[in-house]
């Protein structure tokens, strides 16, 4: 590769600074480079620089959040999705599918299922933080927890009668609907909705 030329005023100073170095070395002289030695903080200093250099970074997005989506940007530090713990699962599955590479084309169905499972919930831990939407039943970093799904608005059958979801929070019943709560007193509880709600329409039938 070719040497870039210097300009007739760069040779001049290159020269000048040649002939200086020369000259002081002549005489005796060396230049040391001076360091100085900064005065150790005490405690609280280093507490306020560091909340300084935290509030600085994140006034800048770069503590991570700039690429969250701004409805879970907010979120208490303490909330079980929080995005930052998210991040740290998605860090750690992926660690852990990559142990699991050789299951993705595994003749064993269990393997192929294991690889599949794993990558589609980092795809789903992805997704929330790009659209703040939780579509996996699961959370965790081992995926140890479940998502209650709550209904907002209550279903009813043509006779009136509710319709219900194991695993769903109804807030007529304030809890989880479950196949022991329906043995126990559920049916006789939707038995006496669908009657009510057929009072009802037969009131406002009359009423017309």
């Amino acid at each position: 590769m070719a040497k870039k030329k210097l300009t007739p005023a760069q040779k001049a100073a290159k020269t000048r600074k040649a002939n200086q170095e020369k000259a002081m070395q002549e005489l005796g002289f060396e230049r040391k480079k001076v360091t100085r030695k900064r005065k150790p903080m005490t405690e609280e200093q280093r507490k306020a620089a560091a909340e300084r250099l935290k509030l600085a970074r994140e006034k800048r997005g770069h503590d991570g959040s700039k690429s969250v989506h701004h409805s879970i940007r907010d979120l208490p530090e303490d909330h079980f999705l929080h995005w930052k713990k998210v991040k740290q699962w998605i860090k750690e599955c992926t660690s852990e599918l990559k142990g699991i590479q050789s299951y993705k084309h595994s003749k064993v169905s269990k393997e192929k299922t294991e690889y599949r499972d794993l990558a589609n919930y980092i795809d789903n831990m992805k997704r929330y933080l790009s659209s703040g939407h939780w579509g996996d039943y699961r959370y965790g970093a081992q995926r140890e927890s479940k998502i209650t799904r709550v209904s907002v608005a209550m279903a009813y059958d043509r006779n009136g009668r509710p319709k219900r979801m194991y695993g769903v929070w109804y807030p007529d019943i304030g809890a989880v609907w479950t196949k022991e709560l329906e043995d126990m007193w559920g049916r006789d509880y939707d038995d006496e909705i669908e009657e009510e709600k057929r009072l009802e329409k037969k009131r406002r039938t009359e009423t017309e």
